[in-house]
């Protein structure tokens, strides 16, 4: 029987000992995939024939510089009016305490002011109004084409203040995440909304998907030039959390609202979700609850971050397998009658252009693609009308010359890279699953 065991314990111990050579053999020959910037992206190991590509989410780089990047402000207030700032400039970080209006920053020859005092009211997520509405979606991260599509469609004048008087703004989910410039989105956003305010009119900024990734600390789908800034102000959840200016806010941000007779939010409406009962108010609470950690029964969280619920469902336009079957025109009209409404407008599912779906019951608006028509849609007088954006996504898609170089076992930023992408995939697979 010991000899048994010890022929055992050998054998393990060889296969472990020629797994581990194999490995150091593997990442001998190993190279290293960075952004323009030098931002890591992927460790490329040959297995075989092929090349596996591992992620890294951990924002480590080369000597990264970013020209003309500025990411945050990470702004924390306090109740006696003070305040502390921290932003990530090209390739440093700066920092700054106060107690004034707004925030000035200075980057790459550029200045940019950020309110600090006033928090945006969240809008009513039931209204009915004789002004227009329009509605843009998936945006992730892509401030140029937020800011010219917005000056296009008289939204914004040429200095990006609003200009859309007691109109409304909505952006149906997905305004962060893949794009390197997500804070400039939501602080775009967020001024948007106090003009707006100030001005009769508002800004809806419902909850995708992606915001919800970006609030539970999921970074799989962040860019990377993004995560290696937040990672130097102290990781994406710091940088998100209910602690923050920009934190706080989307935290009490709708994940479904209703234009008169026309609901709207990013993934759609599953017809259980409407057999159940919920209301708009319901669903919008159960979501706010859930971030203040007073969560809600499991009805209510399937219902606004499960698989098949408000930001993840697709069954208007496909069949979802185990999660969803693909919503019948009947039920699409079930769905309507429950919440009162005449048509729902959905984002998350990528289409040719602004499309009306099931005799018109649905709109579907996700555009956010480079074949795709530029357009968006707007509710005149209760109406849904495409129109054109005027601009283009302009998207990068990656498909340029890939940046790599070789991987070393001997180098120790090469180990603390290593080290990185072991310890972000770690992370990212200790959040749970769905909620």
């Amino acid at each position: 029987m010991k000899k048994t065991r010890s022929y055992l314990f050998r054998g393990i111990l060889i296969v472990a000992s020629l797994f581990v050579l194999a490995l150091a053999f593997a990442l001998s020959k190993a190279r290293v995939e960075m952004s323009a910037a030098g931002v890591h992206q992927r460790l490329l190991v040959p297995i075989g024939v092929g090349v596996a590509g591992i992620n890294t989410f951990a924002g480590t780089g080369d000597k990264v510089r970013m020209p003309g990047f500025l990411d945050g402000p990470i702004i924390r207030a306090k109740d006696d009016g003070n305040w502390t700032a921290t932003w990530y400039c090209e390739d440093r970080v700066e920092q700054q305490s106060g107690r004034s209006a707004e925030l000035s920053i200075d980057c790459a020859g550029r200045r940019q002011v950020f309110p600090v005092a006033r928090k945006p009211a969240v809008a009513d997520a039931v209204f009915d109004t004789p002004a227009d509405t329009l509605v843009l979606s998936d945006i992730e991260g892509n401030v140029r084409f937020l800011d010219a599509a917005l000056a296009s469609l008289a939204v914004t004048d040429a200095q990006g203040n609003w200009t859309y008087g007691s109109k409304h703004l909505v952006i149906a989910g997905d305004a962060v995440d893949r794009g390197r410039d997500v804070f400039a989105v939501l602080w775009r956003l967020y001024a948007l909304s106090l003009q707006a305010q100030d001005a009769g009119g508002a800004v809806h900024l419902l909850l995708g998907n992606h915001e919800q990734y970006l609030l539970r600390g999921n970074t799989s789908r962040a860019n990377r030039d993004h995560l290696h800034a937040l990672e130097r102000m102290g990781g994406q959840s710091a940088a998100f959390g209910p602690d923050t200016l920009i934190g706080r806010w989307l935290r009490l941000q709708p994940v479904i609202i209703k234009s008169g007779r026309i609901v709207i939010t990013h993934g759609g409406v599953n017809p259980l979700i409407a057999d159940a009962g919920f209301t708009v108010n319901n669903l919008n609470s159960a979501m706010r609850r859930y971030w203040l950690g007073d969560m809600p029964g499991k009805a209510e969280l399937d219902a606004v971050i499960g698989p098949a619920g408000l930001t993840q469902y697709r069954g208007y336009m496909e069949d979802g397998e185990d999660r969803f079957a693909r919503a019948t025109s009947a039920q699409m009209g079930d769905v309507l009658a429950h919440f009162g409404a005449r048509s729902i407008v959905v984002g998350h599912t990528l289409v040719d252009g602004v499309t009306a779906l099931h005799d018109g019951k649905v709109w579907a608006v996700d555009v956010n693609s480079n074949t795709a028509r530029p357009e968006a849609l707007l509710i005149r007088r209760g109406e849904p009308v495409v129109v054109s954006a005027g601009v283009a996504r302009q998207l990068d898609e990656g498909k340029g010359t890939r940046i790599t170089r070789p991987f070393s076992l001997f180098a120790a930023d090469d180990l603390a890279m290593l080290k990185g992408l072991l310890m972000s995939n770690y992370a990212l697979s200790r959040i749970s699953q769905p909620y």
